[in-house]
C-alpha cells in the first residue's frame, strides 16, 4: 500500500497548533501534538437535493440565496410565485402576468421581476415589478421590451441585459439600469445573446454564457462598459448560477443537453469542479452564492419541479479515534451497558472462574470505573437501556423474562417481558423501553412504559445476537446472526428497512441516534473477531477508524461523537475498555486566502 508521502510528495507534520490555513496548504495533513488529533485541510463540494417546487416548470425567473429563494412565472404560463426557505416551497402573491423568460434580481423580500414573453398572442413584455415578500406592485417599464434576458444587481441598483424582442425575433446586445425610479439604457454588449446568466452588483457584474449558438464567453460589468472575461469550460446557454458576487460564483447545468456540468469562478478563471448536478438540465433559475447555490425547475427531459443546492467550502477535517481508558474492575463478556461515554453503566455478563454468570455492576465516569451494587439476578446476554442514574436491564440467558431498573444505588425489579429470550438488542430510557430481536422469537418487538411491556410490529429480519441503539420512537437495529449486514430503523409504531452495513458482524457494540450513530468491534464470517468501525449518517454506513483490540461479545453506550466500548470474550473474559471521539468538519473558507 502506498504511503501519504508517496501518494502527496510530502510527510505527515507533527505541529503543536494548526498552521494558518491558507490555499497553499489546502489538501495538507498534519497531526496536532497539542491535542493529539490527525487533521486535514480539504476541498468539499457537493450537491444535494431540495424542496420540489408545486408544479413542473421552466424558464422561470427567480433570485434570492439558497435559504431564501423566490421564483416566479414559467412555461407552461403561469402566474404563480413560490418563496424557498431551505427546505420546502410555498405559494406567494401571484404574479402579474401569466409569462415566461423573465428575470429576478435582488433578495426573496425586496426583489423585482422584469421582461418575459413570448405570450399569447406572441409578446414580449416590457413590464416590471417590485416584490415585498408578500404581494407584486408595478414600477417603471423596461425601456426594451423582450424575454430571456440576463439580469443581477439589487431593487435600486439593478441591471439587465441581452434578451429576445419583436418584431426580428433574434437575440440583442440591450443593457438597462434601474435606480430605484426608473430604467436607463446603459452600455450595450459587446455581442448580441439571449439566455445569459447573471450574478453581481450593477457596478461590478457578470454576464456569462448564453446563445446563439450555446458558447463560452463572459463578460464582465464595470457600470460604465462590457468587456470580455475569461471563458467558461464547457459551452452553454440557459443555466443557472449564482447571483450574489461577480468575482466568486458558479454556473450549473444548462444547453445544449442538458448539460449537469458545475464550473466555478474565482474572478479571473472558470474551474470545472467533480461535482455534477444529479439532473441534468436546462431552462433552469438559479441563485444564491458561489458557496451555497440554488437550481430550481427546468427541463431535464421532460419539465421538471426539481430543487438541487450545491455547497462548497474548505474545511478542516478531524479524523475520529478509539482511545484506550481504564478495564474494567471485573473482567466479563456478553454484559449490558447504558449511559455516556463519561457516565456510563456496565452490568451483568459472563466472567471467571467457573465461566460464571455474573451480577456485578460498575459505573463508569469518564476516568475509572467504580464497582457498585449489584444486580437482583446474575445473567448473560442481556440487553440494556437508558442513563447511568436510570438504567433498565432486560432478557438474558437462558431465556430470562425479567426486567431490572436501577436508580443510582441500587437495583429492583421491574415489569417481566412477555416474552423471555436472550441475545436481543435494546433502545431508549428506562420509562420508554425497547427490546428487538434475541433467541425464541427474533423478530419480536416490545415496548416499556416504565410499568409494563406491550407487543409492538414485528422486525423484517429476524435476528438475535444483533446490536441496537436510539430511542423506542427512533431506534436503529443492525447486525446480528448469523453475520448480517442488515440494517433497520423503527419509528415507535414500524420497522423499515434501511441500507445495509458494509460488513456484517454480531455481537457487536452500538451508540447514537437514528441520524448519527455506529456499531464496532464483534465477529465476522470466518468467524474472525474485529476491531473496524462502521458510521451511520441517518441514510449511509461507512468506515470510521477502527479500535486498538480486536473483541466481540462486547458492550457499549454514548453517541456517534462520544461512545464508550467495554467488556469482552475471546475465549477468556476481558476487562479492556476504550472510548471514540468522533470526527469533525469545521469551516474555514473564511479564513482562507486566493493564493
Amino acid at each position: 500500500m502506498a504511503t501519504y508521502e508517496e501518494i502527496y510528495g510530502k510527510r505527515v507534520d507533527v505541529l503543536s497548533s494548526d498552521p494558518t490555513l491558507t490555499a497553499a496548504n489546502e489538501g495538507q495533513v498534519w497531526y496536532n501534538s497539542t491535542t493529539g488529533t490527525l487533521k486535514g485541510l480539504v476541498k468539499i463540494k457537493a450537491v444535494s437535493s431540495g424542496g420540489n417546487t408545486s408544479n413542473s416548470k421552466q424558464y422561470r425567473g427567480g433570485t434570492g440565496t439558497q435559504t431564501a429563494n423566490l421564483v416566479m412565472g414559467g412555461e407552461p404560463g403561469t402566474d404563480s410565485t413560490e418563496e424557498y426557505d431551505g427546505t420546502s416551497w410555498t405559494a406567494g402573491g401571484n404574479w402579474p402576468v401569466s409569462t415566461k423568460v423573465g428575470v429576478g434580481l435582488g433578495p426573496q423580500t425586496a426583489a423585482i421581476g422584469a421582461g418575459g414573453g413570448p405570450g399569447s398572442p406572441p409578446q414580449y413584455y416590457d413590464a416590471a415589478n417590485t416584490y415585498n415578500g408578500t404581494s407584486w406592485t408595478g414600477i417603471p417599464a423596461l425601456n426594451t421590451a423582450r424575454g430571456y434576458l440576463g439580469g443581477c444587481g439589487t431593487t435600486t441598483a439593478g441591471l439587465v441585459f441581452g434578451g429576445v424582442r419583436k418584431p426580428s425575433n433574434t437575440a440583442h446586445d440591450y443593457s438597462e439600469e434601474y435606480n430605484g425610479t426608473s430604467w436607463t439604457e446603459g452600455s450595450n454588449l459587446p455581442v448580441s445573446k439571449k439566455g445569459m446568466s447573471g450574478s453581481g452588483i450593477q457596478t461590478a457584474a457578470l454576464g456569462y454564457g448564453g446563445s446563439p449558438p450555446q458558447n463560452t464567453s463572459t463578460y464582465d460589468y464595470n457600470g460604465t462598459s462590457w468587456s470580455s472575461g475569461d471563458t467558461l469550460n464547457t459551452a452553454r446557454g440557459y443555466a443557472a448560477g449564482a447571483t450574489a458576487s461577480a468575482t466568486s460564483m458558479v454556473i450549473l447545468g444548462g444547453n445544449p443537453g442538458p448539460d449537469n456540468a458545475i464550473e466555478e469562478y474565482d474572478g479571473s478563471a472558470w474551474t470545472t469542479v467533480p461535482a455534477t448536478l444529479a439532473n441534468k438540465r436546462s431552462n433552469a433559475t438559479g441563485g444564491g452564492t458561489q458557496s451555497a447555490a440554488i437550481v430550481v425547475d427546468g427541463n431535464d427531459g421532460g419539465l421538471s419541479n426539481k430543487t438541487e443546492e450545491y455547497n462548497s467550502s474548505i474545511n478542516v477535517v478531524v479524523a475520529g479515534a478509539w482511545a484506550s481508558a481504564p478495564n474494567l474492575n471485573t473482567a466479563r463478556g456478553i454484559l449490558g451497558g447504558a449511559g455516556t461515554s463519561t457516565a456510563g453503566l456496565g452490568f451483568g455478563g459472563y466472567t471467571l472462574p467457573g465461566n460464571a454468570e455474573s451480577n456485578a455492576t460498575e459505573k463508569y465516569n469518564g476516568s475509572a470505573w467504580t464497582s457498585v451494587n449489584n444486580m437482583t439476578t446474575a445473567r448473560r446476554n442481556l440487553a440494556g437501556c437508558g442513563t447511568q442514574t436510570a438504567a433498565l436491564a432486560f432478557g438474558g440467558n437462558p431465556a430470562l423474562d425479567l426486567s431490572e431498573e436501577y436508580d443510582g444505588t441500587n437495583w429492583s425489579e421491574g415489569s417481566n417481558l412477555n416474552t423471555g429470550r436472550k441475545n436481543l438488542a435494546g433502545a431508549g430510557t428506562q420509562t420508554a423501553g425497547l427490546a428487538f430481536g434475541g433467541s425464541a422469537d427474533p423478530d419480536m418487538t416490545e415496548e416499556y412504559n416504565g410499568a409494563s411491556w406491550t407487543a409492538g410490529n414485528n422486525m423484517n429480519t429476524g435476528r438475535d445476537t444483533l446490536s441496537g441503539f436510539g430511542l423506542q420512537t427512533a431506534a436503529i437495529a443492525c447486525g446480528g446472526s448469523p453475520y448480517t449486514t442488515a440494517s433497520e430503523s423503527y419509528n415507535g409504531t414500524a420497522w423499515t428497512a434501511t441500507n445495509s452495513m458494509n460488513t456484517g458482524r454480531m455481537r457487536a457494540m452500538a451508540a447514537g441516534t437514528t441520524s448519527s450513530g455506529l456499531i464496532a468491534f464483534g465477529k465476522t464470517s470466518g468467524p474472525s473477531v474485529v476491531s473496524t468501525t462502521e458510521g451511520w449518517d441517518g441514510t449511509n454506513w461507512s468506515a470510521e477508524p477502527s479500535g486498538a483490540n480486536a473483541r466481540a461479545y462486547i458492550a457499549g453506550c454514548g453517541t456517534a461523537a462520544s461512545a464508550l466500548a467495554f467488556g469482552s470474550w475471546n475465549q477468556t473474559p476481558g476487562a479492556q475498555t476504550e472510548e471514540f471521539t468522533g470526527g469533525s468538519t469545521t469551516v474555514t473558507a473564511s479564513t482562507l486566502t486566493t493564493g
